[in-house]
């Protein structure tokens, strides 16, 4: 059996606390004892009618046993995608299984219980059993009151009850989780510019010499636009996540400075995905979210969720409508190998022949399709990292000039320039 066992812990995606009280509630309304174990059949969260006549608590000298037994009745619940029911000593319990993101994460066992009249011969392996593991101060008669007596069907009905409800927390604690996951990266990316006293010491104008520097290449929307048309996620993800990098640390944590960049950025997306196919009531969603960015109520962590949210949403329809309009596909590679290779010394009779075309064919692309030559295309993938770098590395220049593809500092400095409209000495003062 192929099991994904998830690497996160039980107490990473559900608060314990609010799992007890589930259980009280859930013990006291069935009369049945619940129990939480984690992948290894550990018995992690419990609650018990009554400890002291409770089997599970008296036998606590034997856990390995119980452990390995558990482990293999969470197992056995995922492998059947039901509750599974199994003998436990002299008795029944129930296990169901728990996953998060489609990864088994732990089980919840409902019992022990009988699934029998006490009987005589009941009575008698109750006992035997017990004096195998302990001597009860109550007594094996007094223990076996204690244990409730159900219907097989009841105790599988009790354990997806249980299940329903506790998957449901599992889900909604899950994308509390991604979302908060999702605002800490954000934050970590931007983290030097974010600290409070650099945001309260950022001048209007500092924000303004920041903005002039801050130009969208107009062959970003095609470009973007091309990577996500052929799935290629990591590519056009690493695009966004650098002009998101761009649009916070040119904002100095000026919120509506960051808003009107975030929407001069999604109008651009927006067109982009008119101009692929997309229809515009598609697109509701997404512009109730840019309201909701916008609005003067919406605060800095939620700015960085929403627009992540619609980011992927956008990347959805444009993907989907994909077939409405294809783009060239030797161009898609071109641009693909030169933003894996740019730090390389590559020329357009290299990009051609990896991408199987003329040169003369590819330069014509370039121009047609991007509005821009070949080698504008490359310069303009290796300032942009450059910029990420003069901003968030302790490198110095001649150090990040070589990092992006330069073999000379003087023209590296001359093309920076030329793009982005002040030298790198000047850029890292203006951020740092």
């Amino acid at each position: 059996m192929n099991v994904k066992i998830s690497k996160k812990k039980l107490s990473d995606v559900i608060c314990f606390d609010d799992i007890l009280n589930l259980f009280k509630h859930f013990t006291k309304l069935t009369g049945i004892d619940v129990s939480l174990h984690n992948v290894d059949g550990l018995e992690m969260l419990s609650y018990r009618s009554n400890p002291s006549l409770s089997i599970c608590e008296l036998v606590n000298d034997k856990k390995t046993k119980c452990n390995l037994l558990m482990r293999y009745s969470g197992l056995k619940a995922l492998e059947l995608g039901s509750p599974y029911t199994f003998q436990c000593g002299t008795m029944v319990k129930c296990s169901v299984a728990l996953l998060v993101d489609e990864e088994y994460i732990g089980s919840i066992a409902c019992g022990p219980v009988l699934l029998w009249e006490v009987d005589d011969i009941a009575k008698k392996e109750i006992n035997d059993f017990l004096k195998n593991y302990c001597t009860p101060k109550h007594g094996f008669e007094q223990v076996l009151t204690n244990v409730k007596q159900l219907t097989p069907d009841n105790m599988r009905s009790a354990a997806k009850m249980l299940n329903l409800i506790v998957d449901y927390m599992i889900k909604e604690e899950s994308l509390m989780i991604k979302q908060q996951n999702q605002i800490s990266s954000q934050q970590n990316q931007i983290a030097d510019l974010l600290i409070e006293k650099k945001v309260n010491a950022a001048t209007v104008e500092t924000i303004e010499k920041k903005n002039k520097l801050n130009q969208y290449s107009m062959s970003l929307e095609k470009e973007l636009v091309s990577f996500i048309q052929m799935g290629e996620n990591e590519n056009a993800n690493a695009i966004i996540n650098n002009i998101l990098g761009e649009i916070f640390a040119i904002s100095s944590g000026d919120l509506d400075t960051i808003k009107a960049n975030i929407f001069e950025l999604f109008a651009l997306l927006m067109r982009a995905a008119v101009d692929v196919g997309v229809k515009l009531i598609q697109l509701k969603n997404v512009l109730n979210k840019v309201s909701e960015i916008l609005s003067a109520e919406t605060k800095y962590d939620n700015v960085c969720f929403l627009t992540s949210e619609v980011m992927k949403e956008i990347n959805h329809l444009i993907y989907e409508n994909r077939s409405k309009k294809k783009s060239n596909d030797h161009l898609i590679k071109a641009i693909s190998y030169i933003r894996n290779n740019f730090q390389k010394n590559i020329s357009l009779d290299i990009v051609s022949k990896e991408v199987f075309v003329s040169s003369y064919y590819l330069s014509h692309l370039f121009r047609d399709e991007m509005d821009l030559t070949f080698v504008d295309y490359v310069n303009k993938v290796r300032i942009d990292r450059s910029k990420e770098l003069l901003r968030n590395s302790k490198m110095n220049i001649n150090e990040i000039a070589s990092t992006v593809g330069f073999s000379d500092q003087n023209y590296f400095a001359k093309t920076f320039k030329k793009y982005v409209g002040s030298t790198p000495s000047k850029y890292i003062k203006i951020f740092k």
